[in-house]
């Protein structure tokens, strides 16, 4: 934490992102499938502590993977019920789950807590919208940025488009003078993202440090 914040010095304006950058997601996506898990023991009369291994041993396989397949492979094998019904009770279990459990997780908080006066910070973060505000509810940073966007893909074009993000791109046109940089954990749609608004991009891991630099 300490080396990104030296590297944050040289910047004026940061834009970051939310999961696995300012905090751990699987700090909301266990305590979310475990949600999910105690309604789905009574559905198909199992343990909630099995189902729950598989339900995150799944979504590990592809990081980033969405809930629906996530549910829809776990529920594959399941005869004599109404799947459609129950993978949707379980996404809207899992996008609307109030993790207050990310009080208590590790976070950038305090790191944003100590540069938000001398620098404009921004969030830009693709998912669920409940869900990612409650993210950052529960992560008491909401008080740190000047804005925060956050891209559905439903009804708003999720990174790397800047479709949505006109406000953004406006102030750093009437602050071209000021450093800019987005700081983000995919070396895929975050660093395109930071590309398309023409500004550096930091790769930042949270919580396995990695840090480098890319133009």
């Amino acid at each position: 934490m300490n080396d990104l914040k030296k590297k944050l010095l040289n910047y004026d304006i940061i834009i970051f992102d939310l999961d696995d950058t300012i905090y751990s997601q699987k700090d909301y996506d266990n305590p979310a499938l475990l949600h999910v898990s105690k309604y789905l023991a009574k559905i198909i009369k199992k343990d909630k502590n099995i189902i729950f291994k598989k339900l995150r041993a799944l979504k590990k396989i592809r990081r980033g993977l969405a809930p629906k397949p996530v549910f829809d492979i776990f529920l594959k094998d399941y005869k004599n019920i109404n799947k459609q019904k129950i993978i949707s009770s379980c996404i809207s279990l899992f996008q609307n789950y109030e993790c207050k459990e990310l009080k208590r997780s590790k976070s950038l908080r305090i790191l944003l807590k100590s540069i938000y006066k001398q620098k404009t910070l921004f969030i830009v973060t693709n998912g669920h919208k409940k869900r990612q505000a409650n993210k950052i509810k529960y992560l008491k940073i909401n008080e740190y940025f000047k804005k925060i966007f956050i891209l559905d893909g439903v009804k708003k074009e999720i990174k790397p488009s800047i479709t949505n993000v006109k406000y953004l791109i406006r102030y750093l046109k009437e602050n071209k003078n000021l450093k800019s940089v987005f700081v983000g954990d995919n070396k895929d749609s975050d660093y395109k993202f930071a590309k398309n608004m023409k500004i550096e991009f930091i790769f930042y891991q949270f919580p396995i440090v990695k840090i480098k630099n890319y133009v």
